[in-house]
């Protein structure tokens, strides 16, 4: 009997994590940006992926105004006020980070993060291009992920730059005025 019981117990705590994997459904998100002069509001349209809309709101005396709408949903996504595009125009700068990647492998048909400004895309990258290689990623019972922790907006430099790190410890600095990779450098991991 004792034994049985043992076994039920270690069943039970082996099934715990799987139960608790599961993917959250999509819900109404809202981001703000650092100085709270502006916001995005993204609503989904499905259950899960990436089906929705976000619009971007500058925050104003009395009513607020619509900057930008998308055709997207992001359950994960930054955002900067001012940022400077290359034809010298200020613009309301969007991060998007991609809906829960399914699988164990990265690949070209999963969004990793997307830079948007001025209503329109201006560059995505896969969770490929972001792994480099299909194994390199933190892989949970359901889902992976490519990136470790993301450090956000920033000045480096006198620019406006936005970094993430990725989980086999690269920095990767990109332009949110392009969408641009600019450079990577390895950090010391996570202790």
């Amino acid at each position: 009997m004792k034994r049985r019981i043992c076994t039920l117990v270690a069943l039970m705590a082996l099934s715990v994590p799987a139960w608790a994997d599961e993917e959250a459904a999509n819900v109404s998100h809202v981001a703000i940006d650092a100085f709270g002069r502006c916001y995005a509001k993204s609503v989904p349209t499905e259950s899960y992926g990436s089906a929705g809309t976000t619009k971007v709101y500058a925050v104003d005396a009395g009513e607020d105004r619509l900057v930008d709408s998308y055709s997207w949903y992001a359950g994960t996504l930054h955002l900067q006020c001012l940022t400077r595009l290359t034809d010298g125009r200020n613009a309301v700068s969007i991060v998007q980070f991609g809906p829960w990647a399914r699988g164990r492998a990265a690949n070209r048909e999963q969004l990793a993060v997307a830079f948007h400004a001025g209503g329109r895309l201006l560059r995505s990258y896969s969770t490929l291009d972001i792994a480099g290689v299909p194994d390199n990623i933190a892989a949970s019972i359901s889902h992976y992920t490519v990136f470790r922790d993301v450090e956000g907006f920033m000045t480096a430099d006198g620019k406006t730059v936005f970094r993430m790190i990725t989980v086999d410890n690269r920095r990767l600095t990109f332009d949110p005025g392009t969408g641009a990779l600019i450079d990577t450098t390895t950090v010391t991991p996570a202790r």
